[in-house]
């Protein structure tokens, strides 16, 4: 095998050698010359000899590696196992031992290829991706994979200014200027499909120190002539809104919005039952999802009925220019006797005092619906969302029904667009050109936004009303790693509970991220 190696690599120098001699003397300036020639062929034999060393290795590896399983094939037989079974010939495991000199002989016979051994290398072993920082495994083939994935979201928040400081006529209330961190996300996930159309995915979330579910299911997807359609069973994070639906790994803002916060289903962003979402070839995609389960609960009475769906379509989509426009609503109808007293943060999820609240209400049914546009060009990007919720109450002096709006713009500083699916329609992690890790500076991006909710649609709903705008910072030092900042400047004006009158002030939001 070395002697028809070092013949091939004599032929490949002999015919490289033998062309440089015709190289007509009018390109003698701009053409190589003979000795950078042969340079060149010497180089690249010895990047051959290198490469065969390495498949002879890879090989060799294999080989010992199947003559060791082989050999204990064969001692386990010998001391009485009835488990392995004889070959024809009545050699114990030489079934196994003829089928790996087979293999050897097949990989390594005088007449192969470089290219034909490499493919047969790769044919036979188990591939791994190290792409988003985790491993995932996959078949020869690609039919079967498995990988595990997760995020670690630690936070800080600091509120201050606020009227409800804990002293004079505010004594009665906790103070809202409080200070504090947490790990407002820690997650792992395992994932994988089987036999190219079964997909399953179990992700666990470890933040508040318990452990909670969050998707978890099976699914089953087929490809069509108008694009591909996925059909999920279980528990899956719900396509609600642009921010809604977004993951938290890749929000303007460490949190959502209040379309995304307060127009919602009551069990909240992970609904469990069966979801179908068809992605159209042309950059739109619709889903319908019939909910009547729960992660949470000790399963003494029936959860609420659910169907939730959403739409969106890209007409503009270039590689510059991107414009979306989405639609969005879900039906509740409440099993049993229910109060629901909708609220949603203004100044940051740590903060629990600071909240826009309502009255509760006896709910009997809940429909929503809701409206998203957005565009990106270049490095500029910007989103509106508005959401409306109607909450009929068991009696009919108790129906009622609130807004939420919500709007944002961001910038690239580093000139890098901002990440959107066209498949999803919503925001994703962005392609980061300038890696820290790679000695650039990273993807700096400045954001801004306004938001506002309304309960006060009713004479009969006693509801607050708060707004608040905020600028932020986002930093992405890899794909991996992102910082992120923000500023807000809020105002409530609660009508009922602990906090019931007009109060303003400001909070800090931090965050440190890792995914994989």
């Amino acid at each position: 095998m070395a002697t028809g190696r070092k013949r091939r690599i004599g032929l490949m120098t002999a015919v490289v050698a033998s062309a440089s001699v015709y190289v007509p003397a009018a390109f003698a300036q701009t053409a190589p010359s003979n000795a950078d020639l042969a340079r060149l062929v010497r180089q690249q034999a010895a990047q051959i000899e290198r490469l065969n060393a390495r498949i002879d290795q890879l090989e060799q590896d294999r080989h010992d590696g199947q003559a060791q399983a082989s050999s204990q094939t064969a001692r386990t037989a010998s001391s009485g196992d009835k488990s392995p079974r004889q070959s024809e010939s009545g050699t114990p495991g030489g079934e196994a031992a003829e089928q790996a000199v087979a293999g050897r002989s097949a990989d390594q016979r005088p007449g192969s290829s470089l290219s034909e051994r490499i493919a047969r290398l790769e044919e036979s072993d188990v591939k791994v991706d190290w792409s988003d920082g985790a491993p995932e495994f996959s078949s020869p083939n690609g039919a079967f994979t498995f990988g595990i994935g997760g995020r670690i979201q630690y936070d800080f928040s600091s509120t201050f200014n606020s009227r409800y400081d804990g002293q004079d006529r505010y004594a009665d209330s906790d103070s809202r200027n409080i200070t504090g961190s947490e790990f407002r996300r820690v997650r792992l996930d395992a994932h994988g499909k089987l036999n190219n159309w079964v997909l399953y995915k179990l992700e666990l979330d470890f933040a508040d120190n318990q452990v909670g579910l969050r998707d978890a299911y099976l699914a089953a997807e087929k490809d069509f002539a108008l694009g591909n359609g996925v059909v999920y069973l279980g528990s899956k994070f719900a396509d609600r809104s642009l921010d809604g639906r977004a993951s938290s790994k890749w929000t303007w803002f460490t949190e959502r919005n209040t379309v995304a916060n307060g127009i919602a289903p009551q069990p909240g962003a992970y609904l469990t039952g069966i979801t179908g979402e068809f992605y159209g070839n042309n950059n739109w995609h619709a889903s319908l999802g019939v909910n009547k389960g729960s992660n949470t609960g000790d399963n003494t009475e029936s959860n609420n009925f659910t169907v939730l769906s959403r739409a969106h379509w890209d007409p503009i989509a270039t590689d510059r220019y991107i414009l979306h426009v989405g639609a969005n609503g879900f039906y509740e109808n409440f099993e049993g006797d229910q109060a629901t007293a909708p609220s949603v943060t203004i100044g940051g999820h740590y903060n629990d005092n600071l909240r826009v609240r309502s009255a509760a209400i006896d709910a009997s049914t809940s429909t929503a619906y809701g409206l998203e546009l957005a565009g990106l060009a270049g490095p500029f990007a910007a989103g509106a969302e508005y959401g409306h919720r109607r909450i009929k109450g068991r009696f009919n002096t108790d129906n009622t029904d609130y807004d939420a709006y919500s709007a944002q713009v961001g910038y690239a500083l580093t000139g890098e667009r901002f990440g959107y699916s066209t498949k999803q329609g919503v925001w994703t992690r962005p392609e980061i050109l300038h890696p820290v890790t790679e000695g650039g500076i990273g993807d700096w991006e400045l954001v801004a936004r306004y938001e506002a909710i309304d309960f006060e649609n009713s004479n009969a709903f006693v509801g607050g009303t708060g707004h608040g705008t905020s600028i932020g910072l986002n930093w992405y030092l890899n794909k991996f790693t992102r910082m992120l900042f923000d500023y807000t400047d809020w105002r409530t004006n609660n009508r009922s509970g602990s906090y019931a009158l007009p109060d303003d002030g400001q909070s800090i939001n931090a965050r440190a991220q890792v995914v994989f």
